[in-house]
């Protein structure tokens, strides 16, 4: 994942629900096994675990936030477990199988987490998190971003 994906996920996170999180997870599966696909076709094996490796710990923290009150958690966790457990394969002996599969299965959930969270009003996480303001200047190629109310005091509070 490229440093300015990093970026946007993160300020992506700053601004998120609890359910915007979900969408963001699976976005981020996403690209990280884009990721490993590419660096396996290259032929790139340690850049090819490493994708895999934040994959997996992606779904991780998926099923660990699975709240099993919900029938619906048990189907998750189920689902995760059937990833993790094919991208574990997957890296052990650096191959793609079954890949194609579990990046449309990811691309289905997305989909729908995303179409829940258009319905859901929550406030963000985050709370006095930095303000980024897109638009107000362009550059050459892009939007410049201004952030606001740089300070130390920024971010989660307890």
């Amino acid at each position: 994942m490229t440093r300015e994906m990093k970026q946007i996920f993160t300020r992506r996170i700053t601004q998120a629900n609890s359910t915007q999180l979900v969408v963001i997870l699976y976005d981020m599966i996403l690209t990280y096994l884009k990721d490993a696909a590419d660096a396996h076709d290259i032929g790139c094996e340690e850049e090819f675990k490493k994708d895999m490796q934040c994959a997996r710990n992606c779904i991780a923290e998926l099923r660990n936030s699975l709240n099993f009150s919900y029938d619906l958690s048990r189907t998750l966790f189920s689902i995760y477990a059937f990833a993790d457990r094919e991208i574990a394969n997957n890296m052990s002996g650096a191959k793609t199988e079954h890949m194609t599969e579990i990046m449309q299965m990811f691309t289905k959930l997305r989909e729908a987490y995303h179409t829940v969270s258009k319905g859901d009003t929550t406030q963000p996480l985050m709370k006095n998190a930095q303000d980024v303001y897109a638009g107000f200047t362009y550059g050459r190629s892009d939007v410049n971003e201004s952030l606001l109310y740089n300070s130390a005091g920024r971010g989660f509070r307890i």
